[in-house]
């Protein structure tokens, strides 16, 4: 089966036969191997309430992160229910990550990188309160882009 997305794609997130949030494709992020960036809006819908293109892009983002659509596709975690040709400003979107390889140091590391879409990366050493709200820029799996819907958190929960 070819699967195929294009950019202000929305998908829906069913949550545990509770409830449904949506999510839209905006780009791909050059600075981040080439993955899909997603915007996952705040509002959460009931199951059986069917809102408008419009209604869903105009809510706020919780989140953005970066992820492979077609893996989430194919293991039933989303599904399309449509498109929308406003996607944001990727200046908008940014993103940081630092640059220690070990995951204990998260808390204490001084080398820290911002950027925004398909910008260069910024060194910018020890984090500081103006970026610290910076999605972090991981490319998640469905797995774990499904759990920080759910619980505010990514499987990793110290990276959040």
């Amino acid at each position: 089966m070819r699967i195929t997305t294009r950019k202000g794609d929305v998908f829906c997130v069913e949550i545990e036969q509770s409830y449904k949030v949506f999510f839209q494709y905006i780009g791909n992020d050059m600075t981040q191997l080439n993955s899909s960036v997603i915007r996952v809006f705040k509002k959460h819908y009931s199951l059986d309430e069917e809102p408008v293109m419009d209604q869903i892009v105009c809510n706020g983002v919780s989140f953005y992160a970066h992820t492979i659509l077609r893996v989430g596709i194919e293991r039933g975690a989303w599904y399309k229910v449509g498109s929308h040709d406003d996607v944001g400003e990727e200046k908008d979107v940014c993103f940081r990550m630092f640059g220690d390889l070990d995951f204990s140091k998260i808390n204490k590391s001084y080398r820290w990188y911002v950027w925004t879409m398909n910008q260069p990366l910024v060194f910018v050493g020890e984090m500081t309160d103006e970026y610290i709200d910076y999605n972090v820029g991981f490319v998640y799996s469905y797995l774990d882009i499904v759990e920080k819907i759910k619980t505010g958190y990514f499987l990793l929960k110290h990276i959040d």
